[in-house]
This record gives structure tokens, sequence and C-alpha cells, in this order.
């Protein structure tokens, strides 16, 4: 999931739970793909059974995507702070540099 926020070039960026889906270009596209995907599973895995299955299906691939959303939000959040201490630090060396 770091590819999103380290890797620039989509088509260098994996993700093998995705197989038999398209490769996304953001995170929003690549949580929208595991979305339908949970509920493509959860429609294959209960086929020829009891809504009820179809239902309790749904919400453990929904629970699961849900969690998998935390943590890209989480994960960006800490992404952007590694890259603003970084823009801070070099801008706090450059104007060291600039005065000297």
């Amino acid at each position: 999931m770091r590819q999103f926020f380290t890797e620039d070039d989509p088509s260098k960026r994996t993700f093998p739970s995705l197989h038999g889906f398209r490769t996304p270009s953001n995170m929003d596209e690549y949580l929208k793909l595991k979305a339908k995907q949970a509920e493509y599973i959860a429609k294959k895995e209960s086929k020829g059974k009891c809504d009820t299955n179809l239902s309790s299906r749904m919400q453990h691939g929904l629970s699961k995507f849900r969690n998998l959303e935390d943590f890209a939000r989480d994960l960006s959040k800490e992404i952007s702070r590694h890259q603003m201490l970084i823009f801070k630090e070099a801008k706090e060396r450059s104007l060291r540099a600039y005065h000297e």
C-alpha cells in the first residue's frame, strides 16, 4: 500500500490482492476496487445459498475493507507528516547556509 505514496508510476505498482481487477491510479480508486472485490467475492461464495449467507459474507468483506481504509488513512497521514518534516529540515538547512 505504501506504493501509492512512494511510486509515481502506476504501472510499477503491484497489488496481488486485486488479481483480476485493473490497476488503480490512486488510493481512492484502489479502495473502491477493494469494496467491489469484497462484494464480488461475497456474491460468488454465497451463490445458491440463502440471503442471510450473502449478508453475512458482505458484512465480513466490508469490515475488512473498513480496516483497510482506516489503515490507508493512517498511513497517508504518517507519510505526509514525514514528508513535511523532510521539507522543514531542508528549508532550515538552506536558510542556515544562506545566512553563513
